[in-house]
């Protein structure tokens, strides 16, 4: 029986047949690229990374609503730094489902990123292993996905707390957030934001020093625009957003502001003012693209008449 009817019947058996947020075809749509030999070892992944992000022991207090708990920001602008530093912050989250594709997929996919595109030989057919790191994260990128959306429904289903590595900028987010309200989870965003030449360089410096491939510097940059055209959905929809800014690679990114029961709390003026700025130079270039978006005053309004506080 092939992995894909595999993974379908479990989720009929362990859904009791009503998928969540993402039906199996959406999930097993990450593997057409791979052979069957291949999916058997995604499988084996998948089993590891489970044992990772999830693990055997969790509880969460039945008197409050389970949290999702999720980045949100273009390439390189130090959203897995801001994450566990806020969990790390904030003990609550100590037992949360922590999941990301990259940081915790990839890194923790032995049989397959590993096995497969990090051995002697894989690496020896490149010019350096930026190269092969490059070619690895290509390859396996998609099985990271669907790794990542299988643990995400488990522990939706379960009711668990979620901490979500992700930049929450694709094209299901204005279907997702509602979504996630309506299934009676509380929705804590955290927003990073920072210069375009500031994500250039992190993103050439965890390809180039960290040896850790996600995307281009290039492709970083132009990927940034869909954060900003996401923010009416974090607006409308989270409980609480914490506004993140980074200005230098090597100092510590500050938290300018927060939402939260309807207010807005101004914690750095200049961070939070840089913040404004970007977002009102991205909209401007989005305008001349023909993509019209909230101005920052009326996200702030559509936050405090939302009432999702």
């Amino acid at each position: 029986m092939g992995i894909k009817i595999l993974f379908t019947s479990f989720l009929l058996s362990f859904f009791g047949g009503e998928n969540l947020f993402f039906s199996p075809e959406q999930i097993n749509s990450h593997l057409v690229s791979y052979s069957e030999e291949e999916r058997v070892d995604v499988a084996k992944d998948l089993d590891l990374v489970r044992d990772i992000c999830l693990g055997d022991l969790w509880q969460r207090d039945p008197s409050r609503a389970p949290i999702y708990l999720a980045t949100a920001g273009g390439p390189g602008s130090r959203k897995s730094t801001i994450l566990e530093r806020f969990m790390e912050r904030n003990p609550e989250f100590s037992r949360a489902a922590y999941i990301d594709p990259d940081r915790r997929g990839l890194r923790f996919m032995t049989h397959t990123y590993y096995q497969h595109s990090h051995s002697a030989l894989a690496t020896a057919q490149h010019e350096d292993y930026a190269m092969a790191s490059k070619a690895a994260y290509e390859k396996w990128r998609g099985a990271s996905n669907y790794i990542a959306l299988t643990l995400m429904e488990e522990a939706f289903y379960q009711r668990r707390d979620v901490a979500h590595g992700t930049t929450l900028t694709g094209g299901h987010v204005p279907a997702f957030l509602p979504a996630l309200k309506e299934a009676g989870y509380e929705i804590v965003l955290l927003l990073c934001s920072c210069k375009d030449d500031f994500r250039e360089a992190a993103i050439r410096y965890r390809n180039e020093e960290q040896k850790f491939y996600q995307s281009t510097p290039e492709d970083a940059v132009s990927k940034g625009k869909f954060f900003p055209l996401r923010m009416e959905s974090y607006f409308a929809n989270a409980n609480k957003l914490h506004l993140f800014w980074s200005d230098d690679l090597f100092i510590p990114e500050t938290e300018v502001a927060r939402l939260e029961n309807g207010k807005l709390e101004i914690l750095d003026q200049t961070g939070y003012q840089k913040f404004i700025n970007k977002f009102k130079a991205d909209r401007a270039t989005l305008q001349q693209e023909g993509d019209s978006i909230p101005s920052w005053e009326e996200l702030l309004q559509l936050y405090q008449f939302g009432r999702n506080w």
